[in-house]
C-alpha cells in the first residue's frame, strides 16, 4: 500500500470514524482504525461491535493494499497534519505505517487487516426516509430522557416507531419520558426499533445539510445510514420497550398556561440554590401565577411568574433538572402543563399541536 492524501481530508476522516474505535476491550483490532485503499480512494473503518464508521476520502494512489493502524495515536498524529497538502502513507514490509510529510517521517506499528471485523452494510428489509432537519430535532427532544446506568439496558435508548408515514421516538428512564413526532416522506413498511441513545447522538453529528434526506434502512437487528460517503451502522437493543401509553394520563384537573424561555430562566435561577437539595424546587400553582421556590444552606429563590390556570390550584415538587430540560427541548414560545395530584406525572406539551410531550414525575414531600 502506497498513496498520497490531502492532509485536512486526511485528518477529517479519521476525526469521523475514530468515534467508533473502542476504548475498554480486550480485541486489540477493536483499538484501531482499518485503511483499505482501492483504486483511487482511500476507506477508512473503525467499530466497536456495536457501532461502526467508515468513510472514504481521494487518494493517489501508487500501489493498493490494506492495514490495521492503532486508532488512538493515528488520529492524534493525523490532527496535527490537517494543514500538510500532502501527506504519504505506505506500509512497509515489516508491518509498520510509513507517514511522510514535509520533509519529515513517522512510523507506526500496524496489524494485520484480516483480524478487523467484516462491517455489514448489504442491509434492505426495512427502510424510512426524512429530512436530516427533522430527524435532528426529534432526536434533540427525546435521547436525553434515556436512561445512563446499566439496570435496565433496553432504555438506554430511543423507541422509534415507524406507522403510517409517521415517526413516533420515545425516550425514558424511569423518572421521566419524552415523545417526539415527525412525519416521514416514504416508508418500506409499519416496524420498531430500540436504537441506542449513544448511536442517535453520533448520527445527528454526522447530519449537516438540514434540508437533505436521510433513509435509515434496518436488519437483523442492525440499523444503517450513509451520509455523504460516510457509513454509519450500529446494533440495536434487544428486548421489550415499556409500555409508554400505560402510563400517560388520559384526563386532568389542572391546565397552566406559561412562557416557556421565561419559566425556564426562573428555573435555571432556582437550580443554583437547589444543588445541595438535589435539585428540588417547589412549585406553587395559583390563578394568574406560578410560584417557583427553591431553599438550602445557600440561600432561597422564591419568585412569581405570570400564567393562565384552568382547574384546581395545586402544590408540587419537582427536580428542577428534569423541568430544565424538557423546556429546552420543547421549541414553543408557550407551552402547556397538565397536573392531577402532588404525587401523580405532570404533562408538558405545546400550547398548540401534539408533535412532542414530556412526562415528568414528582418529588413526594411532607
Amino acid at each position: 500500500m502506497k498513496i498520497v492524501v490531502n492532509g485536512t481530508d486526511l485528518s477529517n476522516a479519521v476525526m469521523k470514524v475514530s468515534k467508533a474505535i473502542s476504548v475498554k476491550t480486550t480485541n486489540p483490532v477493536l483499538e484501531c482504525i482499518k485503511l483499505s485503499v482501492k483504486g483511487d480512494v482511500l476507506t477508512l473503518s473503525a467499530t466497536d461491535m456495536e457501532i461502526a464508521i467508515e468513510t472514504s476520502i481521494r487518494s493517489d494512489t501508487f500501489m493498493e493494499g490494506d492495514t490495521v493502524v492503532p486508532g488512538k495515536i493515528f488520529a492524534e498524529f493525523v490532527k496535527k497534519l490537517e494543514n500538510e497538502e500532502q501527506v504519504e502513507l505506505s506500509l512497509e514490509d515489516d508491518n509498520r505505517l510509513k507517514i511522510v510529510y514535509s520533509s519529515s517521517e513517522v512510523y507506526l506499528s500496524c496489524l494485520s487487516a484480516d483480524e478487523f471485523p467484516t462491517i455489514r452494510k448489504d442491509l434492505r428489509e426495512k427502510a424510512f426516509s426524512l429530512s436530516q432537519k427533522d430527524f435532528k430535532d426529534v432526536i434533540n427532544k427525546t435521547v436525553f430522557c434515556c436512561a445512563t446506568d446499566e439496570s435496565r439496558p433496553i432504555l438506554k435508548g430511543c423507541l422509534m416507531e415507524i406507522k403510517d408515514n409517521e415517526l413516533t421516538c420515545v425516550g425514558l428512564d424511569g423518572f421521566r419520558l419524552a415523545l417526539a413526532k415527525k412525519r416521514i416522506r416514504n416508508s418500506s413498511a409499519d416496524f420498531k426499533m430500540i436504537v441506542p441513545a449513544r448511536a442517535l447522538n453520533e448520527i445527528t453529528r454526522l447530519l449537516e445539510k438540514d434540508e437533505e434526506e436521510i433513509t435509515f434502512i434496518s436488519e437483523d437487528n442492525i440499523l444503517l445510514i450513509e451520509v455523504d460517503g460516510t457509513v454509519f451502522t450500529t446494533r440495536l437493543l434487544e428486548g421489550e420497550f415499556l409500555n409508554y401509553k400505560q402510563i400517560m394520563p388520559s384526563e386532568f384537573l389542572s391546565t397552566v398556561k406559561i412562557s416557556r424561555q421565561t419559566f425556564l430562566s426562573s428555573l435555571e435561577r432556582a437550580t443554583i440554590v437547589a444543588k445541595e437539595s438535589k435539585n428540588l424546587v417547589k412549585l406553587e400553582i395559583k390563578e394568574n401565577y406560578v410560584n417557583v421556590k427553591a431553599n438550602s444552606e445557600s440561600g432561597k429563590v422564591n419568585e412569581n411568574i405570570l400564567s393562565v390556570l384552568e382547574g384546581k390550584d395545586i402544590q408540587i415538587a419537582f427536580n428542577a433538572k428534569f423541568l430544565c430540560d424538557a423546556l429546552k427541548g420543547a421549541s414553543d414560545e408557550f407551552v402547556n402543563m397538565y397536573f392531577n395530584t402532588p404525587i401523580t406525572p405532570c404533562l408538558l406539551r405545546p400550547y398548540s399541536g401534539d408533535e412532542y410531550l414530556y412526562l415528568i414525575l414528582p418529588i413526594r414531600i411532607a
